[in-house]
């Protein structure tokens, strides 16, 4: 009887366990295929951090290395430091290092997307701990990361126009 059953699915074309392991084959294709191809398509306005871009802001250019500085400044950010009783506070107030000739465009890019930037600020800043704040390291270590961070969100093709954060006001009370 398995003799006569073998040779019926050899002439109707296998088994139906092995036209399961097509067909769920096939729905798995078309999903990974689906999976891939959806990002790609649909979401080429966002940023890895989910936050929409702009328009393409004008004069955006790799800035020569011989161009002059300036600064656009950033507002002042106030948050309590994380610690048991909640009772030591952070203020900051930056500017960005950035090429003059890009100035207007930077300033105009930052205002735009001001509280993006500040609600990223505020959450990171409230997850220190005094001794994450502390010191040259500290200092430097925090710069670094609003660096890193404001060049992310405010520029998708991953080129650094911002070059420095420069501290106008640092206080821990």
């Amino acid at each position: 009887m398995a003799k006569d059953q073998a040779e019926t699915n050899s002439a109707n074309g296998g088994s139906p366990t092995q036209k399961n392991y097509l067909v769920w084959g096939v729905v798995f294709l078309l999903g990974a295929t689906t999976g891939v191809a959806f990002p790609l398509l649909f979401m080429q306005g966002k940023s890895s951090s989910g936050y929409e871009a702009g328009p393409a802001v004008p004069m955006m250019d790799i800035p020569a290395p011989d161009d002059e500085r300036a600064y656009v400044p950033f507002e002042e950010v106030v948050v309590n430091l994380n610690d048991n009783r909640y009772s030591r506070y952070l203020t900051v107030t930056f500017a960005l290092q950035v090429a003059g000739s890009q100035e207007l465009a930077i300033t105009e890019l930052v205002e735009k997307n001001r509280a993006v930037l500040k609600n990223w600020l505020i959450a990171h800043l409230r997850d220190k701990k005094l001794e994450d704040v502390g010191g040259k390291l500290g200092h430097n270590l925090l710069r670094r990361e609003i660096h890193d961070r404001f060049n992310e969100i405010l520029f998708l093709d991953g080129v650094e126009r911002i070059q420095d954060v420069l501290f106008e006001d640092f206080k821990v009370q």
